[in-house]
């Protein structure tokens, strides 16, 4: 008899429906499991075998063969210990089959038959929703991530003995449990910090806020400790909630990475993600053996920030170019593409020269050499991919001993949520969400200057030197701000606002 089980496993951040083929036959004692499989699938076996020994079935001297389907897709993981020993009492006669069907079986086997956690189940389970399955079972830990899929049924279980049971017996058995979670926990991605606690830099928050609220790139310059790092950690902050979709596109991230701590299963709030200059290729950008989300997709929907982008490797930053254009990033392997989502807001920070000081020449002592060398580590077309730039000044005592209560986050938050509802209603129908991500179609549409804007516009771009990316940034900024400002048409005052952060401070002494 050959016995069919679902289970399943990911690829990048999408999940794939494995059917799991068992047979028991006549023949020399042997067992075989075939279909594309990694080293960890292979293990099963004998993980299998032994959780079956220990709750008293052992598995006949006969010809056992299990193949995973389709053949031509590589497995990998332990996401398919429940399914070939559920398989193989199927195909053993052991248990019906009537609960099987339409089931989704994840879990890995210890030896003593405990279901242990696996990463990644909630993609598996909205990939199984979509084809029509109806119900799941997964170990315990994974019950509240798996629930999120609101059309399938959600089963946990702490050991296989438990399950057969269930499948023996339904839902009247003494170890089925079903999980109904009308409260679902959260974890939390945010720094906590408000803007309000930062004392000055009133030019940096005024373009932190339009970044935020037209999803535009920004550089923060200036030297050590002004709080371009603090500035940063208040950004997701001030960014609108998320939608569903949204949460559930973060979490499926987290969950392939094994980030979902503990009971932590739904992410609600916007990312932040801070990487070390140590950071590898593969763990900024995703890769590995099993392919794995890196820094950029942990960061979708949210901030990535790299403080003193100078210090990171010159090929890591130049890797930079595609995934700030595409919004996503493609892993090629021999077999297949992998594709993992990175919308992120990219806020970068620097020194202006290695000891941080320059043009402060009492303080700063590097020559010009050593500050064209550092500066130079970040590349014309890099800069060209930013929006905004801004210099952060050293703060006076007079900064920190001034009473005036500085703006909360809230207030902020506030604009820029009216900034994305008339994005929203502006590009309603299309592709386009922000204003950053405008085509050059829309921008002739969306962004015409007046006579004093065309003006003004000239004279800029001999001035500041602009190449074609960056002339339809600076009208995009400039139609973010007239959003902030409620205003249909772009006047003169946001047109030099917009030039005015335009001015990149982070370049070579002459």
């Amino acid at each position: 008899m050959v016995a069919e089980v679902a289970s399943g496993m990911v690829q990048g951040v999408q999940g794939e429906i494995i059917k799991i083929q068992a047979d028991v036959g006549n023949g020399l004692p042997v067992f075989h499991m075939i279909g594309s499989l990694s080293n960890e699938v292979k293990e099963a076996r004998e993980r299998v075998r032994t959780a079956l020994r220990n709750m008293g079935t052992v598995l006949p001297a006969r010809r056992i063969s299990v193949n995973f389907a389709p053949a031509d897709l590589r497995k990998y993981g332990t996401f398919f210990d429940l399914g070939v020993a559920v398989a193989l009492l199927l195909a053993m006669e052991r248990l019906p089959d009537d609960r099987v069907k339409e089931t989704i079986f994840l879990g890995e086997l210890s030896l003593d038959g405990t279901l242990c956690p696996i990463s990644g189940v909630l993609p598996i389970i909205l990939e199984g929703e979509k084809k029509g399955y109806r119900r799941c079972i997964v170990p315990v830990e994974n019950g509240e991530e798996a629930s999120f899929a609101e059309k399938i049924e959600v089963y946990v279980f702490s050991s296989l003995e438990e399950v057969c049971d269930y499948l023996k017996y339904g839902e009247e058995g003494e170890s089925g449990k079903i999980v109904i979670s009308d409260e679902k926990s959260e974890q939390s991605l945010l720094p906590g910090t408000d803007f309000s606690e930062v004392h000055g830099q009133q030019m940096a928050k005024r373009a932190l806020e339009i970044a935020a609220a037209g999803w535009h790139n920004i550089f923060l310059d200036g030297p050590p400790g002004v709080g371009k790092s603090l500035l940063a950690s208040c950004m997701p902050g001030i960014m609108p909630d998320m939608t569903r979709e949204e949460m559930i596109e973060i979490t499926m991230i987290y969950s392939v990475k094994g980030l979902l701590h503990g009971g932590c299963s739904l992410i609600r709030e916007r990312p932040f993600r801070a990487p070390s200059h140590l950071v590898t290729p593969a763990g900024m950008f995703g890769g590995g053996v099993i392919p794995r989300p890196g820094e950029i997709s942990l960061a979708h929907h949210g901030v990535l920030f790299l403080d003193e982008l100078p210090q990171y490797k010159k090929d890591l930053i130049e890797m930079f170019r595609l995934p700030l254009e595409e919004h996503a990033i493609e892993l090629v392997r021999k077999d297949r593409t992998v594709e993992f989502p990175a919308d992120f807001l990219l806020v970068t920070a620097a020194n202006p020269c290695p000891c941080g000081y320059y043009p402060n020449l009492k303080r700063c002592h590097c020559s010009d050499r050593q500050i064209e060398k550092y500066r130079n580590k970040i590349s014309g077309p890099i800069l060209d991919r930013i929006d905004l730039f801004v210099r952060c000044d050293e703060i006076s005592y007079k900064d920190f001993s001034n009473a005036r209560e500085e703006e909360k986050s809230a207030l902020k938050k506030r604009r820029i949520e009216a900034a994305w509802q008339i994005q929203k209603e502006r590009f309603h129908g299309q592709d386009t969400a922000f204003n950053s991500r405008m085509s050059r179609m829309q921008i002739e549409k969306y962004c015409r200057l007046d006579e004093a804007g065309e003006k003004l516009m000239k004279e800029a771009f001999d001035l500041f030197r602009l190449t074609g990316r960056s002339y339809y940034k600076v009208l995009k900024v400039a139609r973010t701000i007239a959003d902030l400002d409620h205003s249909e048409q772009i006047r003169s005052i946001h047109l030099e606002e917009a030039l005015h952060f335009r001015n990149i401070v982070f370049i070579s002494p002459s």
